[in-house]
């Protein structure tokens, strides 16, 4: 499609980064308005920005380096290795980021107790502005030709002129399917933010993750780009049923408790049962132990 926007001298502006940065923007003041709005406290991202960005930056490189080692590892070169490092080749993982991000935001509510700002009203305001820099980032991605789909004989198949592009025939446009989604489900969460008025704080990122992780998971069926496979699915269609089945039994729960539940205390409870299950004894391979420790002691 339109790779390059334009070219000034020795200035290149990639289509891709171009929408991503203005993504990154829209959702930058997005996110600081809603705060405003329901009274969420910024400090501890203020604090810890530079960390949180460093971090996501780098497991979303690596993941999308493990996600496509023939790229960088199928002949050991110094040179194949040095382009580990090389962001300029729009090798990044969304997935990769939403984990190291999930991640670095829990690592520093662990690390100052008595941080103040309440984590789920965070996130409430955070999961429609992600969203809405996804859309961006989305359109950005049709101009540049990735995360393309697979054939199709449907009215509105593109054919993309890209070297990147394995298909020469008309394919679905996926990038525009996601656009499109995420930019519904994040008007929906924008409109139960409102509606909710900082009642059942957690529930909007719950739903947003829930409503995310359905389509994402639909859109994997039409993609065509190679990606690693596990089980017969690809790799984000996986982790994208993952956490449909997590918020989808956080969503539940809640509708279980009248008082709406808490997520945090949901999660804890459910990790503590999962950690007693695979702590429990197993009195089958003791008692056999104790059998014959008792046999050489007799003899």
């Amino acid at each position: 499609m339109y790779p390059i926007l334009f070219e000034f001298g020795i200035v290149t502006v990639f289509s891709l980064w171009f929408f991503i940065a203005v993504g990154f923007v829209v959702a930058a003041l997005l996110f600081i308005r809603l705060s405003k709005r329901y009274r969420v406290r910024l400090a501890l991202l203020s604090d810890h920005g530079l960390f949180l960005f460093l971090w996501t930056l780098l497991v979303s490189r690596l993941t999308f380096v493990l996600m496509h080692t023939e790229l960088y590892f199928y002949r050991f070169q110094f040179t194949k290795m040095i382009k580990i490092f090389a962001l300029w080749d729009k090798g990044l993982s969304f997935w990769g980021a939403a984990i190291a991000w999930f991640l670095g935001i829990w690592f520093l509510t662990q690390r100052h107790e008595n941080a103040p700002v309440n984590m789920s009203r965070l996130w409430d305001i955070l999961s429609p502005a992600i969203l809405i820099g996804m859309f961006f980032g989305n359109i950005g991605a049709f101009l540049d030709g990735i995360n393309y789909g697979t054939p199709t004989n449907l009215p509105w198949g593109m054919a993309f002129r890209n070297a990147n592009v394995k298909y020469i025939s008309e394919i679905h446009p996926t990038q525009l399917y996601a656009a499109f989604y995420v930019l519904v489900i994040a008007c929906t969460l924008l409109w139960t933010l409102k509606m909710l008025r900082g009642r059942l704080p957690g529930f909007v990122t719950e739903a947003g993750i829930f409503l995310f992780s359905l389509m994402k998971f639909t859109e994997e069926f039409l993609r065509g780009d190679d990606v690693v496979k596990i089980f017969s699915l690809r790799l984000p269609q996986l982790l994208a049923f993952c956490a449909l089945i997590v918020s989808g039994y956080l969503l539940y729960q809640r509708y279980e408790n009248r008082n709406g539940g808490d997520p945090e205390r949901i999660l804890k409870n459910f990790a503590q049962k999962i950690f007693k299950k695979l702590q429990k004894p197993n009195l089958s391979i003791n008692s056999a132990t104790s059998g014959r420790a008792a046999q050489n002691q007799t003899t």
